[in-house]
């Protein structure tokens, strides 16, 4: 899309952060220490991703291969992939930031508390800059549906960016949870970044068996009994639905653009949304 068009000349304002920084802390499924240092970058650069200081390249003009994962987002192709994205690249693309570099020592992000909350404040704590050049916003410009056995995702056009998601698994504690917010900065620090990541009980031993989780514990993910977390205290009566938001969002940042739409999400995951961000991006790229 050319640098003056419609999209681009009424998008916000790009954004990156004032100075360097760094934060550090295990992954949370490998449990591997990891350091992650985020760096400004010039107008149009987008999001780049070093992994030991190999560039894997910028999501809004690389169209990075998406390792698949039902556990979690991974971007770039073994021994060059990084797992576990989605909760700081959620973090920057709500607060604006579309210009960075983010340089990692270890295989993934740092799990933090298991939320978007931490990368949120370090980004905020770095400063962020208006760039002088436009964004460019894409949008949702016809319905998308996509459904699994007992999932399904859906996007319709709207003039402004909203996620909703539905989560009503078979267990007790993760009944019928239902939330639906703006995708604006003050919305999502407030609302969706404090929610952790969760898994039910009877799902903890088997995740670790098949190499998820192996860094996860009370200080970064909720595991959930009938009852309620075990170990814990839920931070909103419905945090898994907020998590599952959360981490719509951390996908649709893939995009490397802003966008406009009506997202709704019913116990989708990363699967789902992958094939959404897809069309979205053929609608828009094919005009």
């Amino acid at each position: 899309m050319k640098k003056n068009s419609p999209n681009r000349a009424s998008g916000p304002w790009q954004k990156t952060v004032c100075r360097t920084g760094s934060l550090s802390g295990k992954g949370l499924h490998t449990g591997v220490p990891c350091v992650l240092t985020v760096r400004p970058a010039t107008a149009d650069t987008g999001v780049v991703f070093f992994k030991n200081g190999k560039r894997l390249g910028a999501h809004s003009k690389d169209s990075l291969p998406l390792a698949q994962s039902q556990r979690c987002t991974v971007l770039g192709k073994p021994p060059h992939d990084i797992m576990t994205v989605e909760h700081f690249l959620a973090a920057a693309w709500c607060l604006g930031l579309c210009n960075l570099e983010a340089h990692l020592n270890g295989p993934e992000l740092p799990a933090l508390d298991g939320s978007a909350l931490g990368f949120v404040r370090f980004l905020k704590g770095l400063g962020i800059k208006k760039q002088g050049t436009r964004q460019l916003v894409w949008r949702v410009r016809e319905p998308i549906f996509f459904a699994e056995p007992g999932k399904a995702i859906q996007a319709l056009p709207s003039s402004t960016l909203s996620v909703a998601y539905i989560l009503d698994y078979p267990h007790a504690a993760l009944k019928n949870q239902r939330v639906d917010f703006s995708a604006d900065p003050k919305t999502f620090e407030r609302e969706l970044a404090p929610a952790r990541t969760f898994c039910t009980a009877d799902e903890a031993a088997s995740l670790k068996k098949l190499g998820f989780g192996r860094g996860a514990d009370a200080s970064n993910t909720l595991v959930m009994s009938a009852k309620g977390p075990l170990s814990n205290r839920l931070r909103f009566k419905d945090e898994c639905a907020r998590h599952k938001a959360l981490d719509l969002l951390g996908d649709l940042s893939l995009l490397g653009h802003g966008l406009t739409g009506r997202i709704v999400g019913l116990r989708s995951g990363h699967t789902l949304n992958r094939q959404l961000v897809e069309e979205i991006r053929r609608q828009n790229v094919a005009r």
